[in-house]
């Protein structure tokens, strides 16, 4: 490999203006944009753009789904009119939040701290939203976050699980930006935040803490210079520089670890145990079971549009994989673990398969809600191996039912931890 592309110039800040005001022209109650790390964290023709969506604190279950179709709209109509731009427009926002539950304590996601704004239509409100979240103190949520975020990239790494798709010419540069960028700097920057329990925002941000930190280790410059240079660096891309470069990076994760354990609050004695059995002491540490709902709630709300994308992507947009990777793992997230938790909070059982207490569930849900969660539960339970658009189309067409059953039984599930926890408050 002797040539690369050149880099493209960047037009993030061209995109991410365009995107909010179409989005929030279709949609009055969009309030702010916000994306995920620092601006200098974008690279051009490499990285999409993980958006963030905060709006009105009245949105409505309905809300949430028509808002999803408009923002969908923007991306197919972006995604024809700039072909340039198919990389950034991969998904719709993955969170979606209003202002209260953004600063609420049961809403708080410790991802937040982690956002950069860009554009909003009430300048007062995001400052204060922010501000608010500025003044928040480091806790057991943030280092659960940040250490569950660890030990998920923990280990070498995968070659199968990070799919080149919607790079055009410059997947040649992938091999390179997904190791560095998606695969090794999330649980660098997860570490350092938990060994300076401070969350770090930017992902060369943590490069370059991580190199204060560690002189001694020239990975950290490295690997900044070559993002810089846009990873046009020949001799990198051979498989034995490639093995190399992934045993330098497990290397380091390893070292990490052992600086991790001086820092944990959330079991004792780390130190005297190996990472994989952090794996299963966290996989025991679970968190409020009220607030575990919502935390896959949050991420449901604009699923709708994504899918109605993807289904309705031109050919040059690469859709299949992704329409795949969201039906591995909806069913899961957005009703066997939630469903499953209500019925739990609501009896006290346990059970793996929700789909066989729905018809229980009358005296919260409507009939029509109750259908559409079955509909969905056995639409992703499906094998969609060369069904995947006939399987999206269906879901999208039930989506609407099976979201507001999602929400209500988020709504009933936040009252009640917030009697239990103003009860408890009065009682002490």
């Amino acid at each position: 490999m002797n040539s690369f592309p050149p880099a493209p110039p960047n037009d993030f800040y061209f995109f991410i203006k365009t995107y909010y005001e179409m989005c929030r022209s279709r949609f009055s109650k969009i309030d702010a944009i916000a994306g995920k790390w620092e601006f200098e964290d974008l690279i051009p023709g490499l990285s999409d753009f993980d958006s963030r969506f905060i709006c009105n604190n009245d949105m409505s279950s309905q809300d949430w789904c028509d808002m999803s179709m408009a923002v969908g709209s923007v991306h197919l109509e972006l995604c024809k009119k700039f072909p340039q731009w198919i990389r950034i427009l991969e998904h719709l926002p993955g969170i979606n939040i209003t202002w209260q539950e953004m600063t609420d304590e049961f809403t708080y996601y410790p991802e937040y701290m982690q956002w950069s704004f860009y554009h909003t239509s009430d300048e007062k409100r995001m400052n204060q939203a922010t501000e608010k979240l500025g003044l928040r103190k480091w806790d057991k949520k943030d280092e659960y976050f940040h250490l569950k975020k660890f030990l998920t990239y923990y280990g070498p790494y995968d070659r199968n699980i990070d799919i080149p798709i919607n790079l055009g010419a410059y997947a040649v540069k992938y091999p390179l930006h997904s190791r560095i960028m998606h695969y090794f700097n999330p649980p660098v920057q997860s570490a350092i935040s938990l060994i300076n329990r401070t969350a770090v925002r930017g992902k060369k941000e943590a490069f370059r803490l991580a190199d204060e930190k560690y002189p001694h280790c020239r990975i950290f410059r490295d690997l900044l210079e070559l993002v810089e240079k846009h990873y046009e660096e020949p001799q990198l891309y051979e498989q034995s520089a490639l093995f190399f470069l992934e045993g330098r990076m497990f290397g380091i994760l390893e070292t990490l670890g052992e600086e991790i354990s001086e820092n944990l609050t959330l079991f004792q004695d780390a130190g005297k145990r190996t990472v994989p059995e952090w794996k299963e002491i966290l996989r025991e540490i679970n968190q409020d079971a009220s607030i575990s709902i919502f935390e896959n709630t949050k991420f449901s709300r604009l699923m709708k549009g994504r899918l109605f994308f993807y289904v309705n992507a031109p050919d040059y947009f690469d859709s299949i994989a992704l329409i795949r990777n969201e039906l591995n793992r909806i069913g899961k997230n957005f009703f066997i673990e939630p469903f499953s938790i209500f019925w739990k909070l609501k009896t006290g059982e346990k059970i793996h398969d929700p789909s066989i207490i729905l018809k229980d569930l009358s005296h919260f849900l409507t009939q029509d809600e109750i259908d559409c969660a079955l509909q969905f539960s056995e639409l992703t339970d499906l094998d969609y191996r060369g069904k995947e658009k006939e399987i999206a189309k269906s879901i999208i067409e039930i989506y609407d039912g099976f979201y507001s059953a999602l929400h209500r039984i988020t709504e009933i599930v936040k009252e009640d931890y917030l009697k239990k926890n103003e009860s408890q408050s009065v009682s002490i």
